[in-house]
């Protein structure tokens, strides 16, 4: 212990630390005139002075960059999570838009049609296709009144017929499967009786036994001819898009392209009844 009062170097700091403490005392108060001791010791610390100012400033600055980037990438998370919710909303509302756009047109078939049809709407739950047979399956069946044999329609056409029936559901043939065959007529001229059959292909049927007289052309409309016992008359089915003769000279083949895009099918009506429009002709008197 006393060799440590016994240190120069002990007294020199304590020495410095006194002077301070007085120096500092006798600045306090503020002058116009400071002693030349003063002067020294202010020219001495400001460059220190202004090196720690300079430095906190820029830790300051830099402390206020690294605030704001954080607060920014918080503000990013937040856009970026409503930005992803409004996104969802935004499909859900196309969702509704066209849905409340197919209902809209189903509604205006049935309400011009239920004179002629007792139609059950139905709702695809379903879809089967492969290279042979194409068939749905929808969510209405013997509880709802669906029958085998009946006929499957849509705003837009003829969809197919009933196959098979359960409690709350039913498969639906579509007119695209291979073992499907409908008679048709040319809408324009009635003249012309044949049989649409189909091909395994969403988007083609094909018109045969067309007598080689007929007046067939691309462009025609083909409707059911109401000669079958399940399909009514008058039921769109497609339109002409080839007309070919046949080997034998004797009659034609067309090509058509089906009125229902079954790719996109999403309701359709079973017509449980059909009430066909009579027409009354006058007595001659």
């Amino acid at each position: 212990m006393l060799k440590f009062f016994k240190n120069r170097f002990f007294w020199a700091l304590l020495l410095v630390i006194v002077i301070s403490l007085v120096v500092m005392n006798l600045t306090a108060a503020q002058r116009s005139n400071i002693t030349f001791v003063e002067k020294i010791i202010r020219d001495t610390y400001v460059p220190l002075q202004s090196g720690v100012s300079s430095f906190r400033s820029n830790w300051d600055r830099r402390t206020a960059v690294f605030n704001d980037k954080s607060q920014l990438q918080q503000q990013i998370k937040l856009l970026e999570e409503k930005n992803n919710q409004l996104a969802l909303e935004n499909q859900a509302l196309q969702e509704y838009k066209q849905e409340s756009f197919r209902l809209h047109k189903m509604l205006n078939f049935y309400n011009a049609n239920r004179e002629n049809y007792d139609l059950l709407p139905a709702h695809l739950i379903a879809r089967s296709p492969n290279n042979w047979y194409e068939s749905i399956t929808i969510g209405r069946g013997s509880r709802q009144g669906v029958q085998k044999g009946m006929p499957v329609i849509s705003p837009s056409g003829l969809v197919g017929r009933v196959e098979s029936v359960s409690e709350n559901s039913a498969q639906v043939s579509l007119i695209t499967d291979r073992e499907m065959a409908v008679g048709a007529i040319i809408q324009r001229t009635r003249e012309t009786n044949g049989i649409v059959e189909g091909l395994g292909d969403s988007d083609q049927l094909r018109m045969i036994n067309i007598p080689y007289y007929s007046k067939i052309n691309e462009g025609d409309r083909i409707v059911s001819s109401g000669l079958s016992t399940i399909y009514p008359p008058g039921i769109n089915i497609g339109t002409v898009t080839e007309v070919t003769p046949e080997p034998n000279g004797l009659l034609l083949t067309a090509m058509i392209k089906p009125a229902v895009d079954f790719n996109k099918l999403e309701e359709v009506f079973v017509i449980t009844s059909y009430h066909p429009v009579e027409v009354f002709e006058e007595e001659e008197e």
